[in-house]
């Protein structure tokens, strides 16, 4: 792919800065142009390249983007699994992971974004695209296949919960963020009529829909060192999913992490929130850098 020259409207991106990537509308719409254009964006102030990454998964198109280090090597890989809001949502985190050092992917859910196919409120099928945009990632020259991470917040922390099952030992390090974990349980305690008619609409409303889309009770199986984080106070999904998660990993005796944060908002992703996130990825994917 060819590389587009940095623009000065392009900056955004690698600065950096949650609050300020998304109030930019015209500023995004002009990155998704050029990424659309040339396939890739560098900034070589900020040493990171991002490239457009789209797959093919069961003749469906997904939508995904490289965001790593402009320099050549091997680096730690993180997939970042995106929920209603695309891929592309996912750019400022994964700038600030690229200039961390690790190399991520991130991955637009099937109905969402520009992802074509039907959304299912991460079921099967769209866990089953995750898994090959996954697998696609990690034979890519700058990835290191033996330490890659994956990521997600919200419908993303759900389909991260189960990705790392589905996937065991390749997954060498997970981050859930403010997910769901008992499905049906979140139905019931969620306080928006909207969320419930998206999970009926999406995965309908049958024990084998309910059963299939909770980790919580296939959480035996997890053989990846886990982070739980989320709002103490989160509307949007309860807080209440978070621990049990909790009590059924210390129950399992599983290698995780948690942390509940008092000043937390559903979707606003700051310091407190990102600090800890990068630590984790840190200390369990580049174990050197710890030390």
């Amino acid at each position: 792919m060819r590389v587009a020259p940095v623009r000065i409207l392009m900056l955004y991106v690698f600065l950096a800065l949650p609050s300020f990537v998304f109030g930019q509308d015209a500023q995004r719409i002009s990155l998704e142009d050029i990424l659309e254009k040339e396939g890739c964006v560098k900034s070589e102030q900020s040493n990171i390249t991002i490239c457009k990454y789209d797959y093919m998964a069961n003749g469906r198109k997904i939508e995904a983007f490289t965001i790593r280090p402009i320099a050549e090597g091997k680096y730690p890989g993180i997939v970042l699994l995106a929920g209603r809001e695309g891929a592309k949502t996912s750019f400022t985190f994964a700038s600030i992971l690229a200039r961390k050092g690790f190399a991520c992917v991130a991955i637009s859910e099937p109905g969402y974004g520009k992802s074509e196919g039907k959304a299912d409120f991460m079921g099967p099928a769209s866990i089953d695209v995750f898994a090959m945009g996954f697998r696609k990632f990690r034979r890519e020259r700058f990835v290191d296949t033996a330490n890659i991470g994956v990521y997600g917040y919200s419908r993303g922390g759900m389909a991260a919960s189960l990705l790392t099952l589905k996937l065991g030992q390749e997954v060498k390090a997970a981050v859930f963020g403010a997910g769901v974990y008992d499905l049906k349980r979140a139905y019931d305690e969620t306080k928006f009529d909207a969320i419930r008619e998206s999970i009926k609409s999406e995965a309908g409303f049958t024990d084998k829909a309910m059963r299939e889309r909770s980790s919580i009770r296939l959480m035996q199986k997890l053989r990846t060192p886990v982070l739980i984080i989320h709002g103490e106070n989160d509307d949007n999904v309860p807080t209440n999913q978070a621990l049990l998660l909790r009590d059924r990993l210390a129950r399992l005796k599983k290698d995780f992490e948690i942390v509940i944060l008092a000043d937390h908002k559903h979707g606003q992703l700051k310091g407190d929130f990102i600090d800890p996130v990068i630590s984790f990825f840190i200390r369990k994917l580049k174990p050197r850098s710890a030390n």
